[in-house]
């Protein structure tokens, strides 16, 4: 720590003197978010209010926050996919006040599941890319990004079956757990709808599949179909033509967990269920929700009549007594239950009970007919993504809701425009192997470094030839995906570089740019970081220079036989230069070390001013009553020595109601202090409160 502290105070002494005593200022060069903004939600602004950069070509979504994210701000990110009738489809990682870090640098078609997860002990970014017009599936693969943001791994399904979009699952074994559709043919005799006589007893549904996949080498370790363990008839969306091209989606899985027991945990929408699914036979242990549902719902049947549900996951996969979900409240179907909420249920699985906990929903009461999401922090909040609109809010675990931020007008809700199938909080630290990236417009310089999560401030230096005598001009902090650099009424050269620091003052990385005629200082032009007296011997030896050319013709040629003399005098003269410039160069860094322990001088003067205000100013007020009462006391004892009293248990009379409580009513308390007026027994008895006076007068009393 003492490396990091003297390395941000070397930092800063090495700035010019003007800037020593400036706070570091800020320069917020992105578009600031809207706040509750009613032209925004009304669409005048767009039906996706976007921004762009001067330093890269992507674009980034505006917020309208209702309720600033600052007040969530657990140092995480917020990630989110968004896609629909308008955005092209693309993830953020967004900070808590509503600025890009980072985005995709290149189209996948459409995209899905952003989220962060734990491989071999390392943090990855996933998610989803391919077709999703698919029968309302999709057909693709899951890519996993590094910290560095390059591609480490890409994986499809096992037994040639493409990956679908709903789940992708890291373990706590390493493997991948992921949802899978697949064309297969049944038989749909008795299925309501179905007209056997006319078509056959055989169609084909949208087979859902899960498979446990070895990440390493794609093969599937364990592999689950709906059509063996279903009875189709347990399905709300209705029989459709079920042929090879336009199958039967009577399942739909969306999300699969593994727990600590080795069984999977499945939503299935179309049945408004969620299974529990043996992890070694494949057979379903029980149902919840549904038209077979396993538990008795203690709750009226709040806790079983979910529809649309997305995102379920055990509270804790290894306690296994409550399930949280997103609750879409409606479906295609024109079934509009609540409107969308987040649901937490209990669930007693000896009992085979269950009972709503606790429900999560938005004032504006926003319905999401399809997706969403609902993620536990481990602080306890929750995290809801209303997927087919485009909001994302954060409640404390009562329902209380904290943030909430729009990125879609919220009268454009339910459009389709703007959608984002999860909506996310993560921890994430990137370290980008790209360089940052720096523009010039007008006067201003403008500087990114994309997904670099750690740069608190940048650093300005300039430079003469771009490649050495790198001066330092500026130190600004950084705020927002980009930072500007203002160039007018300026001394700066011609080349200009900014270096990326973190929060300990440590070098990140750097770039650089020709400024051109922007340049304001020439070279042999001293800079507003050199002292005056520089400045003055620069102009004066440049005067002992200059002489006038007729005063050369004038000159008597005698004065040539003295050439040699003077020669080997100018060298022995520039000899000495050089010897000066070199203690220069030392007394120079006699200086940068004088200055590093001036400043620490300096900051152990006022540490040490403030330790002794902390402990003798706040004891003075203490030991003057001290005094006071000491005397006080002194007196009342000498007139009533024949007058003590013995309290009842044959102690001498010292109790509760004595000399000493009454010095301890009149004694001023420390701040916030919460305890009554009198002293309690157990103080008497030498516990936990004995202050300095106490305990003086004690060994005066003994």
């Amino acid at each position: 720590m003492k490396t990091f502290f003297s390395a941000w105070l070397k930092l800063w002494l090495s700035l010019p003197s003007t800037l020593l005593l400036a706070p570091i200022p800020y320069s917020y060069a992105d578009e600031e978010p809207f706040i509750a903004d009613s032209v925004y939600n009304s669409g005048d602004l767009g039906r996706y209010v976007t921004q762009s950069y001067k330093t890269t070509k992507e674009i980034a979504p505006r917020f309208n926050i209702n309720l600033p994210f600052t007040n969530c701000d657990d140092g995480s990110y917020i990630f989110i996919a968004p896609r629909g009738w308008v955005p092209d489809a693309t993830l953020y990682i967004i900070d808590a006040e509503g600025n890009m870090v980072w985005t995709l640098d290149k189209q996948f078609g459409e995209v899905y599941n952003f989220a962060v997860q734990e491989y071999k002990g390392e943090p990855y970014l996933t998610f989803w890319a391919g077709n999703d017009a698919v029968g309302g599936h999709g057909a693709g693969t899951y890519f996993m990004y590094d910290q560095s943001y390059q591609q480490y791994k890409e994986i499809s399904g096992a037994n040639a079956i493409k990956a679908d979009l709903h789940s992708f699952e890291i373990t706590r074994d390493d493997t991948a757990v992921a949802s899978l559709y697949e064309p297969h043919k049944v038989k749909l005799e008795g299925v309501k709808g179905w007209n056997s006589d006319k078509k056959g007893s055989e169609g084909y549904v949208w087979d859902t599949l899960f498979q446990e996949i070895d990440i390493e080498t794609g093969e599937a370790i364990f592999q689950w179909r709906a059509s063996d363990h279903l009875d189709f008839r347990e399905s709300f969306v209705g029989v459709n033509k079920a042929t090879h091209d336009d199958p039967w989606d009577f399942f739909h899985i969306n999300t699969i967990e593994k727990d600590a027991v080795g069984n999977f945990l499945v939503s299935a929408r179309h049945l408004r269920a969620v299974l529990y699914v043996s992890g070694e036979t494949g057979e379903i242990l029980w149902k919840l929700g549904g038209k077979d549902s396993s538990f008795e719902d203690l709750s009226d049947g709040q806790a079983t009549s979910f529809v649309g549900q997305h995102d379920v996951h055990w509270f804790d996969p290894e306690e296994r007594k409550s399930i949280t979900m997103f609750d879409n409240g409606a479906d295609w179907g024109g079934d509009h239950l609540h409107g969308s909420i987040g649901l937490k249920v209990g669930v007693d699985l000896e009992k085979m009970t269950t009972w709503v906990e606790q429900t999560y929903k938005h004032p504006e009461a926003v319905v999401s007919a399809s997706q969403g999401s609902y993620q536990t922090l481990p602080n306890g909040n929750v995290v809801l993504g209303y997927g087919f609109n485009g909001v994302v809010s954060e409640f404390d675990s009562n329902g209380t809701i904290l943030c909430d931020a729009y990125f879609q007008p919220s009268s454009r809700f339910t459009s389709g425009d703007v959608q984002s199938y999860k909506n996310l909080k993560f921890n994430w630290t990137g370290w980008p192997n790209t360089d940052p990236t720096m523009a010039l417009e007008d006067d201003h310089l403008w500087v990114s470094w994309m997904g670099a999560t750690e740069v608190r401030s940048w650093m300005f230096e300039d430079s003469f030839d771009g490649e050495k005598d790198w001066r330092r001009n500026d130190l600004v902090m950084k705020k927002g995906f980009e930072t500007s650099f203002n160039l007018a009424d300026r001394d700066i050269r011609r080349y200009v570089r900014a270096i990326a620091l973190d929060e300990f003052g440590r070098h990140l990385g750097s770039t650089d740019i020709d400024i051109g005629t922007v340049a304001t200082a020439s070279e042999g032009q001293m800079s507003h970081s050199h002292s005056d007296s520089e400045d003055a011997d620069s102009e004066e030896f440049s005067e002992e220079e200059h002489v006038d050319s007729p005063e050369l013709e004038s000159q008597d040629d005698e004065e040539s036989e003295d050439g040699d003399e003077g020669e080997k005098e100018q060298e022995e003269e520039e000899d000495d230069d050089d010897d000066g410039e070199e203690d220069s160069d030392e007394d120079s860094d006699q200086l940068d070390d004088f200055q590093l322990l001036a400043g620490f001088g300096f900051l152990a003067i006022c540490s040490g001013a403030l330790v002794a205000w902390m402990t003798w100013g706040r004891r003075w007020s203490w030991r003057k009553v001290s005094q006071e009462d000491d005397e006080e006391r002194d007196m009342k004892e000498n007139d009533n020595m024949n007058k003590m009293s013995f309290d009842t248990r044959g102690g001498q009379g010292f109790g509760s109601k004595n000399v000493g409580s009454a010095l301890w009513e009149r004694l001023p308390k420390p701040k916030g202090w919460k305890g009554g007026s009198e002293r309690s027994h157990d103080m008497e008895e030498g516990g936990e409160m004995l202050s300095d006076l106490e305990l003086s007068d004690s060994e005066e009393r003994h």
